[in-house]
């Protein structure tokens, strides 16, 4: 059996800095989502109304009986049409998912604004309420692996063609889920552009082999997921709009290495031209959650060079030998080179120097006036790893009039840079345009704005 773990991918420390958490809280916020078509939400909702020994459109109260859909009711000539519906009228076996003896059942309950949340009761009292949104498509299984019962989780989040799946396999411990396993999985199939991402043929058949493994052992419960295969299990046919069809007779790996064969060759930056200037006067940008104590904050001139200054702080966090805090700071310099243009509103260009001014090597602490100081590197020219970007790596420039709203535009997919955008807004038109100046560090998906 799996080991469990005392925390959830949404979790975040008690201690740290302040940057620390905002990441951690940053990485589970996702993009923009659209309700279901009109169709789509008449047949769910049309669903719920025939099970309607099942849904109730009133929250049900810790006193009353819960009604039960964990056991299969064969009087019922009414079956859901697929896992696309609201609910499973019925399951094959009698859920213990806290694993005390005591059995379980599960209701649904439909929102006034049509959201459902699955309500787990045991003996007349509700234990816990798991919510499904229309807006954040999912879906959730009872998964039983050698008579040991779950709740998996599984949702998958699309926007611009960037594609994240996400799976948990939830246990019930003292009042709180506990994950026993889970595992997510990110691409994109902007290929071709700057902004791709990714595309791994082996990680994501090994994932997909793995989800399905456990989709084997699971029966659905809900699901908001309008992409989500009649089968129950996943088999990247919601794809099928990006021009990936699977061919039967090959296996997912071999169908997925045959799509990124087929798909553009990687984006390639444009010829180097004479040397030529961002802007006719200097630029100050900045990167940051938008909100929080953390900070890196440029000076970048039109010939490409540049100053910055980073600082984090964690007030309270030196205890009382340091009363003024902990501050982490880096102060540097660098130049980028290689400036040509990559459309009307947008260049690309290297990173040619990046200099530490801070005048301790990274990691070193020192105190003054009872703040304990960090030399840190800076935060913003830094790879996924860690450290600092070395020379040659790439960076866009975008200009205010630069949109997002189609592929091929300069913004379109850049799905991680436009969430470090303070004034953020769906790219619909070409009338949403960025609004101001912006720089795209391409290895790490960081994004500064004036």
């Amino acid at each position: 059996m799996f080991e469990e773990m005392p925390r959830t991918p949404f979790s975040t420390p008690l201690s740290g800095s302040v940057k620390e958490t905002e990441i951690r809280i940053r990485n589970i916020m996702s993009g923009p989502k659209k309700r279901p078509p009109l169709p789509f939400l008449i047949l769910v909702f049309s669903l719920c109304i025939f099970c309607g020994n099942i849904v109730s459109c009133q929250m049900a109260e810790t006193e009353q009986t819960a009604p039960d859909i964990s056991q299969p009711d064969s009087s019922s000539s009414v079956q859901p049409d697929g896992p696309a519906q609201a609910s499973n009228p019925g399951l094959s076996r009698t859920p213990d998912w806290n694993r005390n003896g005591i059995p379980e059942s599960f209701v649904l309950v439909e929102e006034a604004d049509g959201d459902l949340i699955l309500e787990v009761w045991e003996d007349g009292q509700r234990l816990c309420q798991i919510p499904e949104q229309w807006s954040y498509p999912g879906s959730q299984f009872l998964c039983t692996l050698d008579g040991v019962d779950y709740i998996l989780k599984y949702s998958v989040d699309a926007w611009q063609g960037v594609y994240r799946l996400d799976y948990s396999l939830e246990t019930w411990k003292d009042g709180f889920t506990e994950n026993a396993r889970w595992n997510s999985l990110s691409f994109d199939l902007n290929f071709g552009s700057p902004n791709h991402r990714g595309f791994d043929p082996e990680a994501i058949a090994a994932f997909v082999d793995e989800l399905n493994e456990l989709l084997a052992h699971s029966e659905l419960l809900v699901s908001t997921d309008p992409g989500l295969p009649r089968t129950g299990r996943e088999d990247l046919s919601r794809l099928m709009g990006a021009g990936f069809t699977q061919n039967p007779d090959r296996s997912l790996l071999e169908n997925l290495r045959d799509f990124k064969a087929a798909m553009p060759p990687d984006w390639e930056p444009p010829a180097a031209a004479e040397p030529m200037l961002l802007t006719d006067q200097p630029i100050e940008m900045t990167f940051s959650s938008g909100a929080g104590a953390w900070r890196t904050v440029i000076t970048l001139h039109g010939d490409g060079t540049f100053t910055g200054d980073y600082e984090d702080a964690d007030m309270g966090g030196g205890g009382g030998e340091y009363p003024g805090g902990v501050r982490y700071v880096c102060q540097f310099h660098g130049r980028f080179g290689n400036i040509v243009p990559a459309s009307d509103t947008s260049f690309y260009m290297t990173l040619e120097e990046l200099v530490l001014d801070t005048g301790y090597p990274v990691g070193v602490e020192w105190t003054e006036n009872g703040v304990l100081y960090v030399s840190s590197a800076p935060y913003g020219f830094d790879p996924p790893e860690g450290g600092m970007l070395e020379p040659g790596a790439e960076f866009m420039f975008y200009l205010p009039g630069a949109t997002g709203h189609a592929p091929g535009t300069d913004l379109y997919g850049a799905y991680e840079f436009w969430t470090w955008w303070p004034n953020r807004h769906y790219f619909q038109t070409s009338s949403d345009t960025l609004g101001c100046y912006g720089l795209h560090n391409l290895t790490s998906g960081y994004g500064f704005f004036s």
